[in-house]
């Protein structure tokens, strides 16, 4: 592995999917739940708001890349063109085909979660994650951080 290695985030359209798929099932199982009319539209207005917040978090994410400039660092590339120095927090998750990371950056240590799908980078960039993740949960490092 060659540092640094800049990760360019893209937008995960099998995200997407599953957003809405879940969304149109809860509202599904609303329509058919034998409940007062009144409780069911409030319901289903909420998981409608639960939609749009969701979709709109992913079209505009806050973190728009990954940088990791020596063996034992992680930064943040922000989309205000910011980058930060991240420290991984405990609750990182690694995968085959999900990462799951629980970061703390910036001036106020803004905790932050990012969920990564392979269809969000290239193959090689997220097989390299991946691996600097579990190499970096193994590392003496780590343990004094997390």
């Amino acid at each position: 592995m060659r540092f640094p290695v800049s990760i360019e985030l893209h937008r995960s359209r099998l995200l997407v999917v599953f957003l809405v798929l879940f969304h149109l099932l809860a509202i599904a199982c609303l329509l058919v739940v034998p409940w007062y009319l009144l409780i069911r539209l409030v319901l289903i207005l909420l998981v409608g708001f639960s939609a749009s917040y969701s979709i709109h978090a992913i079209r505009f994410p806050s973190i728009v890349g990954l940088r990791l400039p020596v063996l034992d660092r992680l930064e943040c590339c922000l989309s205000d063109g910011n980058q930060h120095e991240a420290i991984l927090l405990p609750g990182c998750t690694v995968f085959s085909r999900l990462i799951v990371l629980r970061l703390s950056f910036g001036v106020g240590k803004k905790v932050s979660r990012l969920t990564l799908l392979p269809d969000q980078m290239s193959a090689n960039e997220f097989r390299t994650l991946r691996l600097w993740l579990r190499w970096h949960s193994t590392s003496p490092r780590a343990e004094k951080v997390l």
